[in-house]
C-alpha cells in the first residue's frame, strides 16, 4: 500500500486497508482505558484516524491510530499512538514537536520528576525513547535517535533535525509479524497504554494550567 506511486491512490489504499482494523482496535482500547463510570464526563478520551491529506501536497507514508483527550485538533499535543509504518508498527506516546507545548514537555522532562516518570516507565515495560526527521517519500521519515534512558539526548536530537519524538515500543515487519497480525497487538498495546496514561494525563495537565 505505502509503495503505490499515485499519491491519491495510495492514500485511498491505505485508508481503506488498514482503518478499519485501527478503528476496531481504538474502541478496544477506549473500552479499557476509559470506561464511562471512570471516566470524567469532561475529559473523555477520544479515537483518531488521520484523513492523510493535510498538509496540502502531503506524501501518505504511513498512517495511525491516536487517543488523546482533545475531540479536536489532537496533533497539538501528546498522543497514545499506534503507527503503522512500511516496514514496522509502533505503540508509543508521540509528539509532533512543532507542537507549541512541546518546548514545556521538554523543560518538565529534562528538570522535573516527569523525565524521572517516562525513565521508570520505559524500564518497566522495555520501552524505548526514539526520534524521528522527515525523509522524501517514500521513505518518509527515518530514525535518528533510539536509547533505552537518554532522554536530555533525545531532545538534543530535536533541536537539531528531528520532527517526531515519542517513547514507545517498535515492532519490526519483520521480526515481529506474528504479533502485529494478531490480537496479541492489542494486548500488548492496552498494557503500554495503562502504564502510559498516568503520564499523559499529567502532560496534558500540565499544558492545561499552562493555557490558563
Amino acid at each position: 500500500m505505502f509503495a503505490i506511486e499515485d499519491r491519491e491512490a495510495r492514500r485511498r489504499a491505505i485508508i481503506e486497508t488498514f482503518h478499519p482494523a485501527l478503528a476496531a482496535l481504538g474502541q478496544d482500547l477506549l473500552d479499557q482505558l476509559a470506561p464511562d463510570s471512570e471516566t470524567p464526563e469532561e475529559h473523555p478520551l477520544h479515537v483518531h484516524l488521520p484523513r492523510l491529506a493535510w498538509p496540502r501536497g502531503y506524501e501518505p507514508f504511513a498512517t495511525w491510530m491516536a487517543l488523546s483527550r482533545d475531540a479536536h485538533g489532537y496533533q497539538a499535543g501528546p498522543q497514545l499512538n499506534v503507527g503503522v509504518h512500511a516496514d514496522h508498527v509502533a505503540v508509543r506516546l508521540g509528539w509532533d514537536t512543532a507542537s507549541s507545548f512541546f518546548g514545556r514537555f521538554e523543560f518538565l522532562s529534562r528538570h522535573g520528576d516527569l523525565g524521572r516518570g517516562l525513565l521508570d516507565a520505559a524500564v518497566a515495560l522495555g520501552l524505548h525513547f526514539r526520534v524521528y526527521a522527515a525523509a522524501p517519500w517514500p521513505r518518509g521519515s527515518r530514525m535518528v535517535f533510539e536509547s533505552v534512558g537518554d532522554i536530555p539526548g533525545s531532545f538534543d536530537e530535536v533541536r537539531q533535525r528531528g520532527v517526531w519524538w515519542e517513547l514507545g515500543r517498535r515492532y519490526s515487519l519483520s521480526e515481529a509479524l506474528p504479533v502485529i497480525t494478531s490480537a496479541e497487538l492489542g494486548v500488548q498495546a492496552a498494557r503500554i497504554f495503562t502504564a502510559l496514561l498516568p503520564l499523559y494525563d499529567r502532560i496534558v495537565g500540565e499544558h492545561h494550567d499552562e493555557s490558563e
